[in-house]
């Protein structure tokens, strides 16, 4: 089956990729109503979805989320 080249996303609420340079870029369109407790959720609900994709526990998620998160994101890094 082939995948389409181009989508839609209607009222997205975060946008998250990877340039050519490896830089990542993050776009957030929050609704007017929204406030940072919300993104928050998202967080925790990323971090979810993250463990179930990887089938790890979701506290080695968090772990891993708690040494980094100071760190940017924006200059590539070589993970060990």
């Amino acid at each position: 089956m082939n995948e389409p080249t181009h989508f839609e996303i209607a009222d997205p609420l975060v946008v998250m990729f990877r340039e050519p340079e490896g830089n990542v870029l993050c776009h957030l369109h929050p609704p007017e109503d929204w406030t940072h407790e919300h993104y928050g959720l998202l967080v925790c609900d990323l971090v979810r979805h993250v463990a179930n994709a990887f089938k790890v526990d979701e506290d080695a998620v968090w772990d891993w989320v708690d040494q980094e998160r100071h760190l940017p994101t924006d200059k590539p890094r070589r993970i060990a």
